[in-house]
């Protein structure tokens, strides 16, 4: 049997769908050569089959949030999102630690404030067109329930009991004022499933009763294995290798989340036909035929343009197939557009009045860039704190614990790095920031 690798799930729930919707379609029109599958076609397909005038109400839904805040101008505030970890196990390395979690979330934010020392690496042509969606999660808990349940995908159904106490799972916190992470095993007979998240619907014409997914499964589903970047836990690939993991997949289906589609338009060159004419609705991402499959090969170039500037594919950014080694960009609309629906279909996260607003914590760096040394200077904080530098693999060069009630100063050796950037995080149970270094 041909091995079926999932990268994300997009869009509503599969849960109760019939299968004979599923059997009386072509299996190639949804699998690549490479074996992945195209979850979103998938999904958009059977959810038009139930409900007629689906894929206009969701695309016209898309329509309405695009652009909105590029006609206004770049936005330079920093928009606050509260996180809610359910950590879901069987087995003790499933139970993965907090310092895990917190590189999660020290990725997410250098992704989406645009913090990455990764970033360096988006090849020049594609320069003008790198944004940031500047908004930052902190952490507010995180949860851990040991469970006898399983958690499996199949072709009519997500494995959605992980979000419900009553099944072996967790409640979600409440999700209009919380990003809600449950991280878990996902099984699957057939293929890889790293992760999988729901759009906002924003569909005031959805049909009451329908099998939309219910508030309480708002959120993102993540295996164990593909969180953060000092993961302990080789994540295997099925051909006695293993996946580069990096906290990309995060990324990705927060970006999935906020009402991201995939960068190639999810159209036919995924299954082996012409997809230049599909468009993922965002006009500064470049048209792509087909998904990345996993590599990193800068000569990709799926479709060649008659009219204006012939691009190659964008594998740098989050939502493409590529590697999580060569993610490193959204683009400015894509950054846009996120931001919109965060103030609108998920305006929720940012109401102060339901939540308690965290902020995050500032320090600075000098100097920046450093060769000798660099000092560090952090404000009085409330809890313990740690400082910790990590380099562009996440290997950890420094730490250190900064006491309560004090105004503090770090140093670090910078004479005995190698030349590069780092980045600097700051964090305390509830809070953190990171910043770049680097060292000449």
């Amino acid at each position: 049997m041909e091995t079926i690798q999932f990268k994300s799930i997009f869009l509503v729930s599969l849960l109760s769908i019939s299968m004979s919707f599923v059997c009386g379609q072509e299996v190639h029109e949804y699998v690549n050569s490479a074996g992945i599958i195209n979850d979103h076609k998938l999904v958009m397909d059977i959810m038009e089959q139930r409900y007629p005038g689906y894929n206009e109400r969701v695309l016209g839904t898309f329509d309405r949030n695009n652009y909105v805040n590029m006609s206004k101008g770049a936005k330079s505030t920093l928009h606050q999102v509260n996180v809610v970890f359910h950590v879901v196990y069987q087995d003790p390395e499933e139970n993965i630690p907090d310092s895990v979690i917190y590189s999660q979330v020290d990725v997410l934010n250098e992704d989406y404030q645009r913090l990455n020392a990764d970033s360096v690496n988006l090849r020049s042509i594609f320069t003008p067109i790198a944004g940031k969606p500047n908004i930052h999660f902190n952490v507010a808990q995180i949860i851990r329930v040991p469970t006898t349940s399983t958690f499996s995908v199949s072709l009519t159904g997500l494995p959605d009991n992980v979000k419900e106490t009553a099944s072996g799972g967790s409640d979600a916190w409440d999700t209009e004022h919380y990003v809600n992470i449950w991280v878990c095993k996902l099984e699957s007979f057939f293929g890889i499933l790293f992760g999988y998240a729901y759009p906002p619907d924003g569909l005031s014409n959805w049909p009451a009763g329908s099998a939309a997914p219910s508030p309480e499964l708002e959120g993102v589903v993540l295996d164990y294995r593909s969180v953060g970047r000092n993961n302990p836990v080789p994540f295997d690939d099925g051909s006695g290798g293993t996946f580069y993991i990096n906290g990309r997949t995060a990324t990705h289906e927060v970006g999935h989340y906020f009402g991201m589609r995939h960068i190639w338009g999810d159209g036919g060159g995924i299954f082996g036909g012409d997809s230049c004419g599909e468009d993922d609705g965002i006009a500064d991402t470049p048209n792509q035929g087909a998904q990345s499959n996993n590599n990193c090969d800068p000569s990709l170039n799926t479709c060649i343009d008659s009219v204006g500037t012939d691009m190659p594919d964008l594998i740098e950014n989050h939502m493409d197939y590529s590697e999580e080694a060569c993610k490193n960009m959204w683009t400015q609309m894509q950054s846009a557009f996120m931001r919109n629906v965060l103030e609108n279909e998920r305006q929720g996260l940012l109401n102060a009045a339901a939540i308690e607003e965290k902020f995050p914590i500032d320090f600075s760096l000098f100097p920046n860039p450093a060769s000798e040394i660099c000092s560090i200077v952090i404000p009085t904080l409330d809890e313990v704190g740690e400082l910790v530098v990590v380099d562009l693999l996440g290997k950890l060069l420094f730490t250190k614990t900064i006491a309560p009630g004090l105004a503090n100063v770090a140093t670090i050796p910078t004479n005995k790095m190698n030349a590069g950037i780092y980045i600097v995080t700051l964090r305390t149970s509830s809070n953190a920031m990171s910043k770049k270094l680097t060292v000449y």
